[in-house]
Formats: C-alpha cells, sequence, structure tokens
C-alpha cells in the first residue's frame, strides 16, 4: 500500500513562458522540493494527485521557480496555479518525541482544558503569517472554532491506543470570539 502523500508547498502563478511556476513552500527553510525528483499536484489534502517528475528547482525572490518536465509552456502551467506539492510521507525526517508534522495533528479530538470538555475535531493547520492556527470543527453542532497554535495555548497529548489529543486553554471569550457556523 503506498504511503499517504503530504503536501509541501502550493504552486502559485506561471513565471515566464516556458512553464515554469513560483512555489511557496509551507516551510520556507525546507529543502524538500531540491531533494525529491517526482511529486504530486493535487487540488487538496488527501488526494494521490498527478504525478510530475522535476525537471529544475531554484529559488526566486520571494519563492522558489519549479520546472517540471510535463509542463512546458505558460498555458499548460496556469491551470495548476494554486494546486498542492506533495511528496511522499515516508521521505519525511524523522521527528524527536513529542514533535509531530501537521498532517499527523489533523484529526486528532480537540478538548478545553477547563474540565475537558470536547471541543471538535482538529480540521486544518493554517498560516496566519505570524503563527498557525487550528481550525477546529465540530460537524454535529455545526460550528467552526479557531485556536492560534502556539505553546501557551496548546497542548499535545499522547494517548495510549487512541493516539493524539489536542487540548487548549485560550484565554477567556477568543472560543467564542471566533467561533462560526458551519450549516
Amino acid at each position: 500500500m503506498d504511503s499517504p502523500w503530504i503536501a509541501i508547498a502550493k504552486i502559485g502563478r506561471p513565471h515566464g513562458v516556458r512553464g515554469e511556476m513560483r512555489a511557496w513552500p509551507f516551510d520556507p527553510s525546507s529543502e524538500m522540493l531540491f531533494e525529491v525528483n517526482e511529486v504530486r499536484l493535487a487540488a487538496r489534502e488527501g488526494s494521490t494527485g498527478k504525478p510530475y517528475t522535476i525537471k529544475r528547482c531554484r529559488r526566486g525572490t520571494r519563492s522558489l521557480v519549479l520546472s517540471l518536465k510535463e509542463v512546458t509552456s505558460r498555458h499548460a502551467a496556469e491551470p495548476l496555479n494554486g494546486m498542492l506539492v506533495m511528496i511522499p510521507s515516508e521521505i519525511l525526517p524523522e521527528l524527536e518525541d513529542g514533535e509531530y508534522y501537521h498532517h499527523q495533528l489533523i484529526g486528532a479530538q480537540v478538548v478545553v482544558c477547563a474540565g475537558g470538555q470536547p471541543l471538535g475535531v482538529l480540521e486544518e493547520i493554517i498560516d496566519n503569517g505570524a503563527h498557525d492556527v487550528l481550525v477546529i470543527r465540530d460537524r454535529s453542532e455545526g460550528i467552526e472554532v479557531t485556536i492560534p497554535f502556539v505553546e501557551e495555548m496548546v497542548e499535545l497529548e499522547e494517548i495510549e491506543g487512541q493516539g493524539i489529543r489536542i487540548v487548549v486553554d485560550p484565554p477567556e471569550g477568543l472560543i467564542e470570539a471566533t467561533r462560526t457556523s458551519i450549516k
């Protein structure tokens, strides 16, 4: 069985007329796109996407510039704008104990530390420029809440046989202020 494919960057607009594209790595210090030969491009996480061969990757002014063997013109590159660049999770470097990749946290139960009341399930992690933000959804209640993913408010617990649980301790009023309806 193939390992899951993990998004490490997002394709931007074309660069030039020969099919090159800007790529915005989720971790700007990552060298992964320089180290792999094959990637997959997908519209969303969880999809296996379509395979592409990296012909060249170089640093641009504020992004990477990616050239794929299968994309030879600006016209062919334009529809790829916004696609996720994915690599197999098995090639990601090992982490220290207590460290996790974002994809390992998606689907984890989130509870509020005051009494451990369930808040929902972690659906995605977004970068707002200053820090990551947890997007937590409770589909049965039809709500979504966002919590900054900062050490002062978030603790990750590994529960034997159950996986990771996320415990949040937001300041008073934050949950109410970020609660939105998803119905």
